[in-house]
Formats: structure tokens, C-alpha cells, sequence
């Protein structure tokens, strides 16, 4: 995914305008920051963390990541494992857990293409419709759902194909805390109660006319499908929530299915057989690979997972100020004159503190990369962090001193200025940069910013004397440690 950014970025934002626009909708500012900040992700120049192995003395350099979302592979997936597990263990009860997926036909999927404000529908329409169905079938008019509702906007190709996943409990919480069941059975209903209520809702909000409304009501296929999986999780099996909750925050695409083929521009991304193309794989365009991956990352702000009911915010903090313990989970009585339903006592967690709760980060590396970023690679001791540099003159000086900086300087450069998306000049131009566009054009070397201009720093040293690196005369490799850059 980086070579692709690296190789077509320019030629994407320049033909954007003229050929993505009518499309996808206007290039949003913050989708473009997330993909500046996924270029450098790693990247030694932005900062650093020194780490040493307190036995052998071996140093290594550990990069700052971009902490982005639904871009960066690798740190979308460190936050899908991360949020997944706290969902899988802190969040839910341990009672049986279903995935419910809410889908919509195509032609009211262009609704929320360039517009994803009134993806709130969904959310309300699907959770309403999960609770009235669930409190009609066990007859509890107070039942209290359980469930995280995320949404998705992306298809197997990348395509626009916005749908919900909802992780709910497969059952209600009355008044006395005690949960009922929902026994096995067709979701048909369902399907008809969120088809007729979310036309409804479009309806209202003017998305759709009254004719498009009662054409969609004659169909004989409606387009509106909901599938809840073949069967419920077992109440303790912590791992298949965590399965579940991992799918809901997946990334758009996977680099396992994508081929960069750097010779004729073209991306070919490979998936499961597609019902409408016959085939397993699509060949993309280098640019129009990029329109459909930045499509989805979502608007600044705009909240991709929600918290529902017993699992809402506002109810877990209420809960835990005033001790509650968690539902208890009942069997359904098959008759009225059965014998009384078995109750199963759920006990409550221990304590944790906020900061039990967070994981650490190099669990997260461990999972997704295999590898303990604390583990010395000579001694196989745990290293420990010595220092943090993420002042600019600090951080070259120490690559610089090391001879580092070169390898730095050989990455291509960043893109380019921000811009105005309807103009596409560039604007608020920082002043490092070093040019006027009204006096003069930018220099052919304008994105190495503060490195053309770079001047040995110099350093005190304990006698007295002063330490000077000279960029043309350096000192000798060997006098200095080895550094590897992780």
C-alpha cells in the first residue's frame, strides 16, 4: 500500500478533480492528512524512541507510528485488536452473543455516498427494530438490549456498499437484572420490520420520494437482507466474541489481497468469487484503486462504533459507581406449568483501573508483528527505553551522528502542500518551506524544507570542549555504536 501512495499520490490528487469527483464526492481535507500522516508512518525523521538492552548495551531505534484509522494497516489493526478485545472482555456479559448484519438495496446506497450524516438512520433503525422484535418474541415490554452497532461502508472490491454490523445479546435484561433468552428461530419478521421502518425514516428525512418509497414497498425481492449467523456464541467463549468484535472494526481492504504491478500501473485486488463479475479478482487502475480506498475512511469525528443499552457509556459508568452486578441469565420456561426456570449467577469482575483496562503497546506489536519490539535481538534480554527525540534538531543530529540521516533523506518526498479543493492551489504554505510563489517559483528541491538549509548543530561536551559534526567530513563509523532502525 505504500508503493502504491508513493508511485500514483501525485498523479491521483491531479486527476481527481476531472475524473473521481463526480463519483465519490469532493477530496476531503482530513482524508488527505490521514494519508500524509500513513506516507511517514515509521518514518525515523518524524521522531524516535531509543531503546537499550541493559545487559549487552545494544541500542535500537523504534519509529512513531501515524495512529491512523482505516488506512494504515498496521495501525488499524493494532486499535481492531486493541478495541476488540476490551469489547470482547470488559463489555460484554457473559451470556450467548449473536452478529446481526442490516443491509440495504443499491439504489439507496448512493444516498450516503457523499453524504455519510444520514448513516444515523441506519444506526437508529436497526437497533429500534432489534429491541421491539427481541421484546415482542419473549413478551417483555421493559426488556433492556445489549449490543455495539459499527458501521461499514465498504464491499469485497472496495465498492460503496454501506451495511451495519450489530454484536448484540441474544436475549434482554428485565427489571429484577435477570436475563431472558431468545429462543432460535426465523429472522424473517425482522427483515420486514427494518425494511418497512428505515423507507419510513428516509422518508421523513426527505432522502427519497413518496414514489421511490411505494416502489420499494412492491418489490417482490425488496433488496433488504439481514443475516444473523448460523448460530449464537456460547455464553463463555470469550474468543468467538472477540472474533466477532474484531470483524465489526476490520480494515476496508487487506494487503494480503492486493498485487502493486509497478510496470503498467495497475493494482489487482483478489477476493472471494463475485456473484455479479464471475470472477475472483478485479484489476484496478493505480488511481482508481486509490479513489475506492480513500473513500472509506471516514469524515473527521464521525462515530464508526456505537454503544447500545446495557452497553452504552452513560450504563456502564452507572453501573460501576453504584456496584451493580451484572445480569443474570435465565433459561425459558417452556410452559406455564413447567417446573421454575434454573437461574445462573453471573459474578462480577474484579475491579480494574482505567489504566489495567488499556493493553500495552508491545503486546499490540507483538500480535500483529509476531515479534517483541523489548526483546534484544543479541542477548535476547529486555531492553528498556533510555530516551524519546521528537525535536527536529535533535533527531537529525542523532541520525546524522550515526549515519542515519542519509537513508532518511533517500525516502521520496512528502506530498504537497495542502490545497483547495475547489481550486486546487495550495495554501497556508508554512515558512520553513522557504519560497514565495508571488516573488518567485519553488525551488526543484522545495519539499527537503529545513534539510537544505541544515547547519552542523553543535554540542557541549562535560571538559569544556564543543562538539561541531561537519556534514562533509563525518567521523568514522567505527568510533561510534551500531545502531539498527527498527
Amino acid at each position: 500500500m505504500w508503493q502504491i501512495v508513493h508511485n500514483a499520490w501525485d498523479e491521483f490528487i491531479a486527476q481527481y478533480e476531472p475524473r473521481h469527483r463526480r463519483t465519490h464526492g469532493p477530496l476531503r481535507r482530513d482524508t488527505v492528512d490521514v494519508v500524509n500522516q500513513f506516507y511517514r508512518c515509521g518514518d525515523l525523521a518524524a521522531g524516535f524512541t531509543r531503546l537499550q538492552c541493559p545487559d549487552c548495551g545494544h541500542e535500537k531505534l523504534l519509529a512513531f507510528t501515524c495512529k491512523t484509522r482505516h488506512f494504515c494497516p498496521s495501525c488499524h489493526q493494532r486499535r481492531v485488536r486493541a478495541l476488540g478485545d476490551w469489547i470482547a472482555h470488559d463489555v460484554c456479559f457473559e451470556v450467548p452473543h449473536r452478529q446481526f448484519v442490516f443491509t440495504m438495496p443499491r439504489p439507496l446506497r448512493g444516498i450516503f455516498r457523499k453524504r455519510r450524516k444520514p448513516l444515523d438512520h441506519l444506526f437508529r433503525v436497526s437497533i429500534e427494530c432489534l429491541r421491539d422484535w427481541m421484546r415482542t418474541r419473549l413478551d417483555l415490554p421493559d426488556g433492556k438490549l445489549a449490543a455495539v452497532a459499527a458501521v461499514q461502508t465498504f464491499g469485497d472490491y472496495l465498492n460503496f456498499h454501506p451495511h451495519l454490523h450489530v454484536l448484540a445479546a441474544t436475549g434482554l435484561v428485565d427489571r429484577d437484572g435477570r436475563f431472558h433468552l431468545m429462543p432460535v428461530e426465523s429472522i424473517e419478521p425482522l427483515s420486514e420490520l427494518f425494511r418497512h421502518r428505515f423507507i419510513e425514516a428516509l422518508l421523513r428525512g426527505k432522502l427519497i420520494s413518496e414514489k421511490k418509497a411505494r416502489q420499494l414497498l412492491g418489490w417482490t425481492h425488496s433488496g433488504f437482507s439481514l443475516d444473523a449467523g448460523e448460530k449464537p456464541v456460547a455464553a463463555h467463549d470469550v474468543a468467538g466474541r472477540r472474533r466477532l468484535a474484531e470483524y465489526l472494526l476490520r480494515a476496508p481492504f487487506s494487503l494480503e489481497k492486493i498485487t502493486w504491478n509497478e510496470t503498467s500501473r495497475k493494482v489487482i485486488y483478489r477476493s472471494k468469487r463475485s456473484w455479479h463479475t464471475k470472477k475472483n479478482f478485479q484489476i484496478f487502475e493505480v488511481t482508481d484503486f486509490l479513489a475506492a480506498a480513500v473513500e472509506h475512511i471516514p469524515p473527521k469525528g464521525q462515530q464508526t462504533v456505537r454503544y447500545y443499552g446495557l452497553y452504552s457509556n452513560k450504563r456502564r459508568g452507572m453501573d460501576a459507581r453504584a456496584g451493580r452486578p451484572r445480569p443474570v441469565m435465565r433459561a425459558p420456561a417452556q410452559s406455564k406449568s413447567s417446573t421454575p426456570e434454573t437461574l445462573f449467577v453471573l459474578p462480577p469482575p474484579e475491579p480494574r483501573s482505567a489504566r489495567a483496562l488499556r493493553p500495552l503497546w508491545r503486546d499490540l506489536i507483538w500480535k500483529i508483528w509476531g515479534e517483541d519490539p523489548m526483546i534484544c535481538p543479541c542477548c535476547k534480554g529486555t531492553m528498556k527505553t533510555v530516551g524519546t527525540m521528537i525535536r527536529r534538531d535533535e533527531v537529525e543530529f542523532f541520525l546524522r551522528l550515526h549515519g542515519l540521516w542519509e537513508g532518511v533523506l533517500a525516502l521520496p518526498p512528502p506530498p504537497r502542500p495542502p490545497f483547495d479543493i475547489e481550486t486546487m492551489e495550495p495554501l497556508d504554505v508554512p515558512p520553513q518551506w522557504g519560497w514565495n510563489d508571488e516573488i518567485e517559483p519553488p525551488p526543484e528541491d522545495w519539499w527537503r524544507g529545513e534539510e537544505a538549509a541544515w547547519q552542523a548543530p553543535e554540542l557541549p561536551l562535560d571538559d569544556g570542549r564543543v562538539l561541531v559534526l561537519d556534514a562533509d567530513d563525518p567521523f568514522p563509523a567505527d568510533e561510534w555504536p551500531v545502531y539498527r532502525a527498527d
